[in-house]
């Protein structure tokens, strides 16, 4: 998680006007979804369109956060790693992560860092979701 905090404010520094907030204001919100082998799930990233996010995938069993999708200003980019889980994508104008045609290696804990620059500051709110797959 320090890594990604890491990255997160590295990523904001070519942004000139962002105030980092107290590190302990950061926000935690946690969920739950199910889906089906083949189906397709969407995963939110809260409900308003952050300037910077960066969408990690851990695989239960394990500790190693690897990221799947981000965007830092110049439109969302996918990580070639995230094939193996389903189709991705990201919609336009939104942080919500679509998994099309979901693989069983897709069940585990997707994290959303998200930073919003505000009039008060930069704000930071991690968005937790379990996945689980169901066999069809």
């Amino acid at each position: 998680m320090i890594l990604y905090c890491g990255l997160l404010l590295s990523l904001a520094l070519p942004l000139q006007a962002l105030k980092i907030l107290d590190p302990e204001e950061v926000e935690y919100i946690r969920t739950n979804a199910t889906a089906t082998v083949g189906d397709s799930v969407t995963l939110d990233c809260g409900s308003t369109m952050p300037t910077i996010f960066i969408w990690g995938f851990t695989k239960p069993g394990t500790d190693n956060n690897v990221a799947v999708a981000y965007n830092y200003g110049q439109g969302p980019k996918l990580q070639a790693q995230s094939s193996s889980l389903g189709h991705m994508l990201v919609p336009f104008n939104t942080s919500a992560l679509v998994i099309e045609e979901l693989q069983r290696d897709a069940e585990g804990m997707y994290t959303c860092q998200a930073l919003y620059d505000t009039d008060e500051g930069t704000r930071i709110t991690f968005y937790f979701t379990r996945l689980d797959v169901d066999d069809d």
